[in-house]
């Protein structure tokens, strides 16, 4: 909760992943800016980059910087060279949400336009601890925030609202170059939700 790994809060927790080599992709968040372990024990020095994986291009952003020029030139041009046919962006805090902490009106203004134009098919975010979904735009945007804590109440109804439950949860993504699909697994192994996302393609320049 306040940015720092410990043996508490990390190596226990984790230790399944940790012996298994699973290899972490950060996204920093407001609780990252009260210590350095997402840069060291994560491995996430760069507050903004983009990965691959196979048909997938990755997106992954700094939402407690949503107005950086440097940010959004990064997004742009990341956008425009992608040439995997499905698109994924990370951002911790959500543009659109139906939890208790509001969503990001920066980002909508800055970011979604981008991510419409792009050929973004799903914009995965944190920040409210429940599982939400969002389609707005032609773009599916999950709030998968059910990670242990406490979860919060659905308290907005966003337009495009599909789903909004406080359960904890983890998220399974599976792409391939024509489809993408997203299960939403609860603790027990059951399934949450299970959606088929649009693959969605860029606007014609």
């Amino acid at each position: 909760p306040d940015g720092r790994a410990t043996t508490a809060n990390f190596d226990r927790p984790e230790a399944c992943l940790l012996k298994a080599g699973i290899p972490w992709r950060a996204t920093w968040g407001n609780h990252d800016l009260g210590g350095n372990s997402t840069a060291t024990r994560l491995a996430s020095p760069r507050r903004w980059y983009t990965f691959t994986r196979g048909p997938l291009r990755v997106v992954v952003l700094d939402g407690n910087q949503p107005s950086s020029t440097a940010q959004l030139a990064f997004l742009k041009r990341t956008l425009q060279r992608a040439t995997e046919p499905v698109r994924v962006v990370s951002i911790h805090q959500p543009p659109y949400t139906a939890g208790i902490h509001e969503p990001s009106t920066t980002t909508q203004r800055l970011m979604v336009p981008l991510f419409r134009k792009h050929g973004v098919s799903l914009v995965l975010s944190g920040h409210n601890h429940s599982y939400e979904r969002v389609v707005t735009g032609g773009v599916t945007y999950i709030v998968t925030g059910g990670g242990g804590a406490a979860v919060y109440p659905c308290v907005r109804l966003p337009a495009g609202l599909a789903k909004c439950t406080p359960e904890h949860h983890f998220l399974e993504v599976d792409a391939t170059p024509s489809s993408l699909k997203v299960r939403a697994v609860r603790r027990d192994g059951s399934t949450l939700e299970a959606v088929d996302v649009p693959v969605r393609t860029p606007a014609a320049r």
